[in-house]
């Protein structure tokens, strides 16, 4: 990043960060070898006229009976242009043996619907729920929604909105917009991600709603129903702000009665997953433990 002259994204207004995470996640991710199928599907909302795109990818090396994983790129809010992680949406599909999802939420800052990346989250987790066939799955196939980031902070708050989810795979998910949690103060000045960078996406993402700090939708730790979310699997980095509000939010769902695997990975920063041989070698680790859902 540093010999690419890639800068803070608060220090580049809002168009040059969504062209440099673009450059970004193209030097991270590189060139994926997938075999499968790609299609889009549009999925019917109350709140927008043309549906929701979603892109489908179903690896080659899926099972009879696939699970189904709905994602909520990460950069959609408020960096826009998911498209540029479909090296890594790939990535999950060989890693997991999974469908993999790409939903094209509305992209924030949006000062008249503040909340539409999660309704549109809620949306088409629903219509995935009752349409599996649709996007390449079975009657019995499991689903679950992730991933990463602010995609993992949308992805938790919508488990809490939808019944009938198999699992949740939250990695280094933003889930405590009040940045009170220690490791926000000690990474505050990270080269991946400062506090410079996070206060700049809060303004963008969830400024537009005057109680961020306190709604639940948008501060997980605000949740009173979290006892409904499915079983979760949260990925945390050592070195990473967002470290300890994840534990903090693991804590609250086991101690609602919630199954839980936690796992801190040592000794790196925030965005390791988008490494293409990180996030691969990761899943495939755990294929036991995605098989059981």
């Amino acid at each position: 990043m540093l010999a690419a002259g890639m800068k803070p994204y608060h220090e580049l207004g809002l168009e040059k960060a969504r062209q440099q995470s673009i450059e970004r996640t193209k030097v991270a991710t590189g060139f994926i070898d997938y075999s499968g199928d790609e299609w889009e599907v549009i999925v019917p909302s109350p709140y927008s006229k043309d549906g929701i795109p979603v892109t489908v990818f179903k690896p080659s090396s899926a099972p009879e009976v696939p699970a189904i994983l709905v994602i909520f790129p990460r950069w959609r809010s408020p960096l826009g242009e998911s498209q540029t992680e479909r090296g890594g949406q790939q990535d999950y599909c060989k890693g997991f043996r999974a469908i993999v999802l790409n939903v094209e939420y509305r992209l924030l800052p949006d000062p008249v619907f503040p909340f539409a990346p999660f309704d549109d989250g809620v949306v088409v987790t629903k219509w995935v729920l009752e349409n599996k066939e649709a996007v390449g799955g079975k009657p019995r196939s499991k689903v679950g929604i992730g991933v990463d980031s602010a995609g993992g902070q949308l992805s938790a708050s919508v488990t809490n909105d939808v019944l009938g989810l198999d699992f949740q795979v939250l990695v280094y998910p933003m889930t405590d917009t009040t940045l009170s949690s220690p490791s926000f103060k000690e990474f505050e000045k990270s080269p991946i991600l400062g506090e410079g960078d996070i206060k700049w996406a809060l303004d963008l993402t969830v400024g537009n709603i005057p109680d961020y700090s306190t709604n639940p939708r948008a501060n997980l730790m605000k949740r009173t129903n979290t006892r409904d979310s499915p079983p979760a699997l949260v990925i945390l980095s050592e070195l990473d702000p967002f470290r300890d509000c994840g534990l903090e939010y693991a804590d609250k769902l086991r101690t609602a009665g919630v199954t839980v695997q936690c796992e801190v990975i040592k000794g790196v920063p925030h965005a390791f997953f988008i490494l293409r041989t990180c996030s691969r070698r990761y899943a495939l680790k755990h294929t036991t433990w995605s098989s059981g859902f």
